[in-house]
C-alpha cells in the first residue's frame, strides 16, 4: 500500500540538519508501526528487566543508607547481583537475547524506512519478512561486528601500552616524571584511536543494512559498508554525524534513565521496568531511523540510480 502523496520521501542529498529533520518527521508520522516493530522484543525483555530491578533493590537501599550515613561504609556489606546465581542467570539471558535478537528488530525498522523511501507504508509483517529471510547474513555479521570491536580494543591496548613502555624506558625507570609522561602519552594514543570507533560502528551498521536492504552477501555487505564510510569525502562527515546522533540519543536516554533511577529509589521496580522499556521502545527506533536516513543519504550521493532500483525487492515495485 502506497503512502499519501504529501508524505512521499524525496530522494535527494541532505545536509545534517535536514537528516535530523527528516528523521523526526518520518518517526513521528510512523511512530506506531516503528514502536510496534520493537515491542515484540521489548515486552519479554521487560519481564527480565523487572526481575533484575527487584533483585537489585537491596543494593540500592544499602547504597542510599551508606550515602546518608557514611560511617556505615566500612561495616556494611553491599550486596550485588553477582551474589545470586539466579540473578546472574537472568542477566546472562537478558544480554544474550538483546545481543542476538535485538538486531532483527532494529533492521526491521530500517526496512520500514526503506519502504518509506519507495513510497510504501511501514508494515510489521513485510518488515520482519524481509529481515527474517536474511537471518544467516545477520548472524554472520553479528560475529563480524564482535571481532571487529574486539580487534579495535586490542589495537588500542597495544598502542597505549607500547607508548607507555617506550616513554618509561627512554626516561628513568623510577622517575615519576617518566611515569606520568608515559601515562599522558598513552592517553593521547587512546584519544587518537577513539575517533575511529564511530566510523567503524557506522560502517558495520551500513554493512548490516546492505545485507538486508540490498540483498548482499556477507562479504559484499562488509565491503560496501567500509567503502561508503572509509573514504576521503565521508569519513569526517560520518564522524561528525555519529557525534551529533550519539548526543541526541544519549541525551534522551539519560533523561529517561534518571526517571528510572528515581523509581528505583522509590521502591517501584515495576515502574522502573516500564520506564526503561518505554525508553527502549521510543529511542531505539528513532536512532535506527536516523542511521537509516544517513545510510540512504550516503547512497544517494554515491549511487542515486542504484539506490532506487535496489529497493524494489522490498516493496514489490517494478523498476522504472
Amino acid at each position: 500500500m502506497a503512502v499519501p502523496e504529501g508524505a512521499r520521501v524525496e530522494l535527494r542529498p541532505l545536509g545534517f540538519g535536514e537528516i535530523f529533520d527528516r528523521a523526526v518527521t518520518l518517526y513521528i508520522r510512523n511512530i506506531v508501526p516503528f514502536v510496534g516493530i520493537v515491542m515484540v522484543l521489548i515486552l519479554p525483555l521487560s519481564v527480565l528487566q523487572y526481575v533484575l530491578d527487584r533483585s537489585s533493590q537491596p543494593e540500592l537501599d544499602l547504597m542510599m543508607k551508606v550515602l546518608q550515613n557514611p560511617e556505615h561504609a566500612k561495616v556494611e556489606h553491599i550486596p550485588t547481583i553477582f551474589d545470586s546465581p539466579a540473578t546472574v542467570a537472568v542477566l546472562g539471558i537478558l544480554l544474550f537475547i538483546t545481543y542476538l535478537f535485538w538486531p532483527f528488530a532494529l533492521n526491521a525498522v530500517a526496512v520500514g524506512v526503506a519502504r518509506l523511501y519507495r513510497n510504501r507504508r511501514v508494515e510489521f509483517r513485510a518488515c520482519y519478512e524481509a529481515v527474517l529471510s536474511r537471518w544467516p547474513q545477520i548472524i554472520a555479521l553479528l560475529f563480524v561486528q564482535f571481532f571487529a570491536f574486539l580487534a579495535w580494543y586490542l589495537v588500542v591496548i597495544v598502542i597505549v601500552m607500547a607508548i607507555v613502555v617506550i616513554v618509561i624506558a627512554v626516561g628513568a625507570a623510577s622517575s615519576a616524571f617518566a611515569f606520568w609522561f608515559g601515562f599522558f602519552a598513552g592517553l593521547a594514543g587512546f584519544i587518537v584511536m577513539a575517533p575511529l570507533l564511530a566510523p567503524l560502528t557506522i560502517s558495520l551498521v551500513f554493512a548490516m543494512y546492505s545485507a538486508v536492504i540490498e540483498d548482499c552477501g556477507v562479504g559484499e555487505a562488509i565491503r560496501l559498508g567500509f567503502a561508503r564510510v572509509f573514504n576521503r569525502t565521508e569519513f569526517w562527515r560520518a564522524l561528525l554525524f555519529s557525534i551529533a546522533a550519539g548526543g541526541v540519543v544519549l541525551g534522551g536516554s539519560m533523561m529517561l534513565g534518571m526517571l528510572g533511577l528515581v523509581a528505583a529509589f522509590a521502591h517501584q521496580p515495576a515502574l522502573e521496568a516500564i520506564i526503561e522499556s518505554l525508553a527502549r521502545a521510543t529511542l531505539a527506533p528513532f536512532g535506527v531511523v536516523l542511521l537509516a536516513i544517513y545510510y540512504f543519504d550516503v547512497r544517494i550521493r554515491r549511487e542515486a540510480f542504484d539506490l532506487e532500483t535496489s529497493l524494489d525487492h522490498l516493496t514489490g515495485a517494478q523498476p522504472a
